[in-house]
């Protein structure tokens, strides 16, 4: 498929409201609502990755108009300040968590992805140790990925179908290892060797950042046609 071809744009955050380190890419909690409500006013269909994975598997386009929300690494201000927010608009969302850090310091408790899992968010997988999987050994793919997902599924008693590969990268084996562990789905950023949306296990997404409070860049990175300014990076 062409980089010019329409793309389903799935934006990434990572924190919402103040920055738990320099290092994090945030996006303030004012700014975040003033995006929701953008995304309302501009009529956006918020689809699950459940609805995603259907239509892939059944054959079926996704309906232009929509997007899918996601965060990365589990940091406390998803629970304290965008949940709020997209609790009121009704909007469904996907949280990566690294269970090395849940319940440390910035990131958010078991507790917290509870009350969340249960109202609107999806949990999945950001591997145990926040491991960049191109550079961990086959040895240690399994704990990573099979090992991340039992314990999310053990202390929240929800399956866990989607894993959000750390800093995008990803590697041939760990995708057969995603699979292998039962995960229906992976995401990256704009790392990959094709445009199309057809490997699951190689999902591309948007990031989000505070810049992207003017309307007209995030309407640029909505458009579905975000792709064709930005080259894809190599998966590892």
């Amino acid at each position: 498929m062409s980089r010019f071809a329409y793309h389903l744009p799935i934006l990434k955050y990572h924190c919402v409201g103040p920055a738990p380190a320099p290092h994090v890419p945030t996006v303030s909690a004012a700014a975040f609502e003033r995006q929701m409500s953008w995304l309302a006013r501009w009529r956006y269909r918020i689809l699950t990755f459940d609805e995603l994975l259907e239509a892939m598997e059944g054959g079926r386009r996704v309906p232009r108009h929509s997007t899918i929300l996601t965060f990365d690494d589990g940091y406390e201000g998803v629970y304290t300040a965008a949940w709020p927010i997209l609790k009121r608009f009704g909007f469904p969302a996907v949280i990566f968590v690294t269970p090395a850090e849940v319940g440390t310091r910035g990131f958010a408790s078991w507790e917290q992805l509870n009350q969340m899992a249960g109202n609107g968010f999806t949990i999945g997988s950001h591997t145990m140790h926040h491991a960049y999987l191109p550079d961990t050994p086959q040895t240690q793919l399994h704990e990573e990925l099979a090992g991340s997902k039992a314990v999310i599924e053990q202390r929240l008693g929800r399956r866990v179908d989607y894993l959000g590969y750390p800093i995008g990268g990803y590697t041939p084996s760990a995708q057969a290892a995603a699979r292998a562990a039962g995960y229906r789905a992976a995401c990256t950023t704009n790392r990959g060797t094709s445009f199309a949306l057809a490997d699951r296990y190689a999902i591309r997404r948007v990031k989000i950042t505070e810049r992207d409070a003017n309307p007209l860049t995030l309407w640029a990175k909505l458009s579905g046609y975000y792709d064709a300014f930005r080259a894809l990076a190599p998966p590892g």
